[in-house]
């Protein structure tokens, strides 16, 4: 067991270093021609306020850290827009309180954005992705998962391009019963970040 969870914290090293990687290649090509991959990026922390509490008697608490990256799809000037988003993360998870487990993956979500005023839009998001968890307990199997997730968010234009995002979301892991047990954890969380609109 102890094997496995050394094993999995060496493959989230190896894949924050892969995306970083990735970003910085998407940044150094984006300064070589004036078209850009992403129409924004950014970044953002979210904090749980509601953890599923496991058999073992502990509540698992994860802090998201994610990169927000988004693709706008609609072109056309309209007050509401379709978006992709991309959100690799790596996350510490506590368990009462203690900084104990790690998460790490990506989810790809569809975004939909409404203008509400000069500076300001709304929008509904749902997605999901490959992860990894390293916590054992008898109510998931640790190792490959799934995070499911549906958002709701407000978004300011703060100064310039950027953007401040305050945002509730909820989200559901397992694995499709890919491996037992499967009975999935479920967290609420506040999402706080910033991005920046790419012209």
């Amino acid at each position: 067991m102890q094997k496995r969870r050394n094993f999995l914290f060496k493959i989230a090293k190896i894949f924050a270093f892969f995306v970083v990687i990735l970003l910085f290649s998407i940044e150094v090509k984006s300064q070589e021609t004036p078209k850009h991959f992403f129409s924004e990026k950014g970044f953002k922390i979210g904090i749980s306020f509601y953890s599923i509490e496991l058999p073992e008697g502990q509540y698992y608490k994860p802090l998201l850290l994610m990169g927000n990256f988004g693709w706008e799809l609609t072109k056309k000037e309209k007050n509401g827009k379709w978006w992709i988003m991309f959100e690799p993360q790596l996350n510490p998870v506590f368990l009462d309180s203690k900084l104990k487990e790690l998460e790490f993956g990506i989810n790809l979500a569809f975004r939909y954005k409404y203008k509400i005023g000069a500076n300001s839009f709304l929008y509904s998001q749902l997605g999901s992705g490959p992860h990894f968890i390293t916590i054992p307990t008898d109510r998931q199997a640790h190792g490959f998962i799934f995070s499911d997730n549906l958002a709701f968010g407000i978004s300011n234009k703060i100064m310039g391009n950027w953007m401040l995002e305050t945002e509730f979301r909820i989200r559901h892991i397992s694995n499709a019963n890919v491996m037992k047990p499967n009975r999935g954890m479920n967290n609420v969380f506040i999402m706080i970040g910033l991005s920046k609109k790419i012209n």
